[in-house]
Order: C-alpha cells, then structure tokens, then sequence
C-alpha cells in the first residue's frame, strides 16, 4: 500500500500497522497548547471505551497525581465519527500537564487519538478551540 505523510509518499506491505504520532505545537492561549494526533489499533473485540480506558490505566501507572476526568461519548466532523473523550491531568517531571484526549474510530478497528495538552488547565477560548479542531475533522 501506498502510505502518506505530509512530506509524501512511500510504499510499505499491506500488513503494516500504522502507529505513528504527529505533532504540532498550536501555541494558542496561556500555557501553550499542542496536539499530538496518535494512531493505533483496536484488538478484535474490544470497544472503544474500554480501549481508552486501558490506555488511561497506562498512563496513570506512569506518572504522578493522575486525575481523570468521566468519559463522554461524542462524535467527530461532518462524518460524525463515533469519539470518547476525556480530560485528564497529572505531574510529570515536576511540570502541571492538563490534556483533553478524543480517541475516533475509523472504520472498524483504527484509532485516531486527538490530545490536546497545556501547562494549565485548558481555557475557555482553548476548550472552543479544541471543538473546532474536532468539529473540522474530515476522514480519508
């Protein structure tokens, strides 16, 4: 298959797994705001919820006062592609990280995990910034 990145274009078997992450320093309001857009794999069976929450146990075994916000089903872009979303924060070497997490699912098994991070908790402006991203969102 023919896999696409911003820069081109190159060929790789048909059983690759894509599990890249992009990303992209936004630096839109206090504390500065990135979002890393992550890919992954469903495991045959298991939802999406549940994937998110594996991924959310995870994290919180590695770093330090994990708070986890309650997760909230939504849907992405004009495809209105089924999402789970969930705010979560925690310490990581000594440093505030606040992030808002969207996992969409592709077709049956891909993941697109949208992660929104700032050093503060996300403002206002930030949290209306973050549903245009996801509102904008259009499916190859």
């Amino acid at each position: 298959m023919d896999y696409h990145v911003n820069e081109g274009s190159f060929a790789v078997p048909d059983t690759a797994q894509d599990r890249s992450v992009n990303m992209l320093i936004l630096n839109h309001g206090p504390g500065g705001l990135t979002l890393a857009v992550t890919r992954d794999v469903l495991p045959q069976g298991e939802a999406l919820e549940a994937f998110v929450l594996r991924q959310l146990r995870t994290l919180a075994s590695q770093v330090k006062q994990f708070k986890q916000g309650e997760l909230a089903a939504v849907t992405a872009g004009a495809a209105k592609l089924p999402a789970v979303q969930v705010n979560t924060s925690f310490r990581q070497n000594n440093a505030g990280i606040h992030q808002l997490q969207t996992a969409l699912l592709l077709g049956d098994s891909k993941v697109l995990v949208l992660t929104l991070t700032c050093s503060a908790p996300l403002t206002q402006e930030q949290a209306a910034y973050a549903q245009q991203l996801l509102d904008s969102f259009t499916p190859h």
